[in-house]
């Protein structure tokens, strides 16, 4: 019997925020609210990224957390396109991590590998910028994107669900 998968979508740009819940004989998946599944090209699974959408969740972000899972992550999406001089910082983060930065489309412009911040001033952190207009960031552990192959051109995009990520088939 095929798994029966319902959504229910809400677009913020290009890429969608779903609940979801994957049912077949004896498995059942639920995406948690406020969360989303992401396959990333070269990445074979999906990817569990806790969404960022608010002024203020965006300014949270991974701060002061101790660990992150192998495929979880942040992403962190802009009701309007940021532009190229704005970035990340990683004041009151205790892993480092990797970010992309995407385009509308789901396109990796910029990835960088980020450092906790350790300064008691926030203004003393390093901004990690992309060198272009963004719409959306996604940060993972450090070190990710590079064990995957994962590099600018490749792109993001909502999962199907499945178990794996299936590569994206040139036409």
């Amino acid at each position: 019997m095929r798994a029966r998968i319902i959504l229910q979508w809400f677009s913020v740009g290009s890429l969608a925020a779903g609940v979801a819940v994957m049912a077949s004989p004896g498995m059942a998946v639920e995406v948690p609210p406020g969360h989303t599944m992401l396959c990333v090209d070269g990445v074979p699974q999906r990817i569990l990224v806790e969404l960022a959408d608010t002024g203020e969740e965006r300014a949270r972000g991974l701060m002061e957390r101790d660990n992150l899972g192998e495929f979880k992550g942040m992403l962190f999406r802009f009701e309007r396109p940021q532009p190229a001089v704005n970035g990340f910082w990683m004041f009151n983060t205790r892993i480092p991590l990797d970010i992309a930065f995407l385009d509308p489309s789901g396109e990796i412009l910029a990835i960088h590998t980020m450092e906790p911040c350790t300064h008691s001033e926030p203004s003393s952190c390093p901004v990690y910028r992309p060198g272009a207009s963004y719409s959306s960031a996604l940060e993972v552990n450090a070190g990710f994107f590079a064990r995957h192959g994962v590099t600018p051109g490749s792109r993001v995009r909502p999962a199907n669900y499945d178990i794996e990520c299936e590569p994206v088939k040139e036409e």
